[in-house]
């Protein structure tokens, strides 16, 4: 019988994490560059804090899964202390980001779609503690389920840059999210993959992030340009009339 390798755990983690790290440069880099150059208007203070917090984010879940990769705890421990600081500052980012945006809107040609995104700003504001908070939590006691439930945080943010990338296949974005979230659960499959073929069996940590992220996502469909949510959602950020 041939012998089957298996893939090894660490380098799929960092693979992972710069696929993420790639996704959102992909995303992000056309506005990026259209701003500096000017074919774009400069945005507030508030978005480019929120765009260095959520850069930052994502480079350290690269960072960490290569200095794991290459046997490096000491290091991997201290900038975990950044990941630690930087779960608050991008969480007020967030929250700041959506508030400014959304009272910015009120009353103008965007405020519909504004709105929409009011909706999966709200899923990140909710789901990236969540997944981040337990990560660091396990840190020491589980550091599979550690690494896992930090894949999660980030994948709950970016989504927006997925929604940006306007070529890819499907999407309509900002008509409709469908495609998006596709894109969005497409790129959990590498993770279930690998935990099937390594493991034969998924771990718990892409049960949990299923469970409490599918809700999320059909419940984003099912309010998607909904009367109600146009008359509910600018009530959550005080810009409703």
């Amino acid at each position: 019988m041939p012998r089957i390798v298996k893939p090894d755990s660490r380098h799929f983690h960092a693979w992972y994490a710069w696929l993420l790290v790639a996704v959102t440069v992909v995303g992000f880099a056309p506005r990026s560059i259209a701003i500096v150059s000017g074919e774009m208007p400069m945005p507030p203070l508030v978005v480019h804090l929120h765009a260095a917090a959520m850069a930052a984010w994502t480079l350290l879940l690269a960072l960490q899964a290569t200095l794991a990769l290459r046997d490096r705890p000491d290091l991997h421990r201290r900038l975990g202390l950044a990941a630690v600081a930087l779960v608050p500052v991008l969480l007020v980012m967030l929250t700041l980001i959506t508030v400014s945006r959304q009272q910015a809107a009120a009353g103008t040609p965007a405020a519909a779609v504004v709105n929409n995104i009011l909706f999966l700003q709200i899923r990140a504001i909710v789901l990236f503690p969540t997944f981040a908070i337990w990560g660091l939590l396990v840190r020491q006691s589980d550091p599979g389920m550690h690494k896992r439930l930090m894949l999660l945080a980030t994948l709950n943010l970016i989504d927006a840059a997925i929604a940006r990338m306007a070529w890819l296949p499907f999407n309509a974005f900002p008509v409709s999210y469908a495609a998006v979230h596709g894109y969005l659960l497409l790129l959990l499959l590498p993770g279930l993959l690998h935990d099937q073929i390594r493991r034969r069996q998924l771990h718990p940590a892409w049960r949990y992030g299923l469970a409490l992220m599918l809700p999320w996502v059909l419940a984003t469909e099912l309010i998607w340009d909904s009367p109600w949510w146009r008359a509910v959602g600018p009530l959550l950020v005080g810009s409703g009339g």
